[in-house]
């Protein structure tokens, strides 16, 4: 990364850090973009320029916890899916938790608020079709094992979302509850790996 986009991504991350400041004190619908800016010491206009919404400045973090997600996924082509999907889960849980205090503020001021929520599930449905691609990118899948492959995409990050939320409100480690949960889709993954689907 240049240094052109080593600023803009500070500048985004530093945008994103004083929204949820701003959210958690204050409430999500109290507080504007201007004082976002403020906050993140920047002109209203350039808050603008990286996020249109304020619900965008929210949705930054789990963007970038995704493509912690997507780049492994891709980097470990020709393994089994399963393992593919795990490994990638345990990155994402160590980008999580390497700012604890910030994602729990963040998880759960999006799920006390309806426009945030909703923004988090259309958020999880796109990434359900992305991941369904790419684990079908593998295989040689007809219109039946496409729609398995979609379902058990949408089983992973239902996984993941349901780990996220019960680590936000509790003190336990991420990495065993998402190995407890994707350890229930150890069948599934285990037929698409023997073409059984």
């Amino acid at each position: 990364m240049g240094q052109r986009e080593d600023n803009k991504a500070h500048t985004r991350r530093n945008l994103a850090d004083a929204a949820v400041r701003l959210f958690t004190a204050h409430g999500f619908d109290k507080v504007t973009m201007a004082q976002v800016a403020a906050g993140a010491e920047v002109s209203r206009r350039t808050a603008f320029r990286y996020f249109e919404t304020k619900e965008d400045l929210v949705v930054h973090y789990p963007a970038a916890w995704m493509g912690v997600f997507d780049q492994s996924i891709k980097a470990n082509q020709g393994r089994p899916v399963g393992a593919r999907i795990r490994e990638a889960s345990h990155g994402v849980a160590d980008f999580i938790e390497s700012d604890p205090d910030a994602v729990r503020q963040l998880f759960v001021l999006a799920f006390s608020h309806p426009s945030l929520a909703a923004r988090y599930t259309a958020s999880s449905r796109l990434w359900t079709q992305h991941l369904a691609a790419e684990i079908g990118s593998d295989l040689d899948a007809g219109p039946q094992s496409v729609a398995h492959v979609t379902m058990l995409a949408a089983a992973v990050m239902g996984i993941i979302g349901s780990v996220c939320e019960t680590w936000a409100t509790s003190d336990q480690p991420m990495k065993p509850l998402l190995d407890t949960g994707l350890d229930l889709l150890a069948e599934p993954f285990a037929a698409i790996e023997r073409g059984d689907f």
